[in-house]
């Protein structure tokens, strides 16, 4: 009886974890054109409340990332790029590029005010 009391709970517990740890991902297009861009970026959207994971890809210039959507979502994200004086637009690839979201709004660097594109 003790082995199934400890399994039920066991159980219990690995549930509530795998509910609190959702988690969305987003890849924003970035004007990132060196290595200091990537800093300034690391440095502030990292820190962001519901940042789980941040990866910037020069190349590419994206950055992707992990976030808490109860704590953040695509729109506060993109304010905090403002900010730091880029803008982030959600990166949408070829094969989406017919499902444009509301949240792919360009986000004044200023005002940190979003407008439509």
């Amino acid at each position: 009886m003790k082995h199934i009391v400890t399994l039920f709970f066991a159980l219990m517990l690995s549930m509530t974890i795998w509910v609190k740890g959702a988690r969305e991902t987003v890849v924003f297009d970035v004007d990132i054109h060196c290595e200091g861009c990537i800093t300034k970026i690391e440095k502030n959207i990292a820190f962001e409340r519901g940042v789980k994971d941040l990866e910037c890809d020069l190349q590419a210039k994206t950055v992707t990332i992990v976030y808490d959507p109860e704590k953040t979502d695509i729109p506060h994200l993109q304010a905090a790029f403002a900010k730091i004086n880029k803008v982030a637009k959600v990166h949408i690839d070829l094969e989406d590029e017919s499902d444009q979201s509301p949240e792919n709004k360009d986000v004044d660097a200023q005002s940190g005010a979003s407008t439509p594109q």
